[in-house]
């Protein structure tokens, strides 16, 4: 991929063609409208982890954590299979894998919300949090990411998980890099968190560095680099 500015298009177009193969992926208004219409029957369910849910969640939404291993149980126990279910994560992929298997358990009206969390926060949506100190929750949405792109000559991107030891060991060394180049925009990207972001680069290892300069992805690399490295990369852009 040569150039950032398709990515909304491109997104956009995946999104509506995944839209009209399931009618039951709704977007965020869609979504909001369909709860407060069913009302107290609908049953919301969070299916991100326990510690994603404490830091912000929608209100009345129960956690069930897809990625563990006692889901279905935990599902079959504390949900309706003649209710309607409205299941969300952080940005669509997980909920929509768990719309598909409570549908083969044989739940009968089951939607999952279009961008998950990050676009129901993006779109300026109520939510609540389990915690005292939590900060506001800025989602990175691709519009976002190409509007920040738009706006700045050089953009460095980032990509980690919060489990990478490689990742923390090279964050302090990114951040020097981009104290020191001021007309450097650094965008550090949670893979995990962000994974359609994450699939439009093609992300398959962490980190995962990219620089965009006027739009064009000129440079990327892998795994653990060295200060100087980077450092003869940008000198080698200022020329470009």
């Amino acid at each position: 991929m040569k150039f950032l500015f398709s990515i909304v298009f491109i997104l956009t177009g995946l999104s509506i063609k995944a839209q009209n193969k399931d009618l039951n992926s709704l977007n965020v208004d869609d979504f909001d409208n369909k709860i407060k219409v069913i009302g107290p029957t609908s049953q919301l369910v969070d299916v991100r982890t326990p510690s994603e849910f404490v830091i912000g969640h929608i209100k009345r939404a129960v956690n069930i954590n897809f990625t563990d291993d006692d889901f279905e149980e935990v599902a079959k126990k504390r949900l309706d299979k003649t209710k309607p279910v409205f299941l969300y994560c952080f940005s669509g992929k997980r909920s929509a894998d768990a719309a598909a298997f409570l549908r083969t358990l044989g739940f009968k009206e089951v939607y999952d919300l279009n961008g998950g969390f990050a676009q129901w926060t993006a779109s300026s949506k109520p939510y609540v949090s389990s915690t005292t100190n939590t900060k506001p929750i800025a989602a990175l949405t691709l519009q976002n990411l190409d509007d920040i792109v738009k706006a700045n000559e050089v953009v460095l991107i980032l990509f980690y998980t919060e489990w990478c030891d490689v990742c923390k060991k090279m964050t302090p060394m990114i951040n020097k890099i981009a104290d020191e180049n001021k007309q450097i925009k650094l965008l550090k990207v949670d893979s995990e968190k962000n994974d359609i972001i994450a699939s439009v680069f093609k992300v398959e290892e962490n980190p995962t560095y990219i620089i965009i300069k006027k739009g064009r992805r000129t440079w990327s690399a892998t795994g653990e680099i060295s200060e100087q490295e980077l450092k003869d990369v940008l000198l080698k852009l200022n020329k470009i």
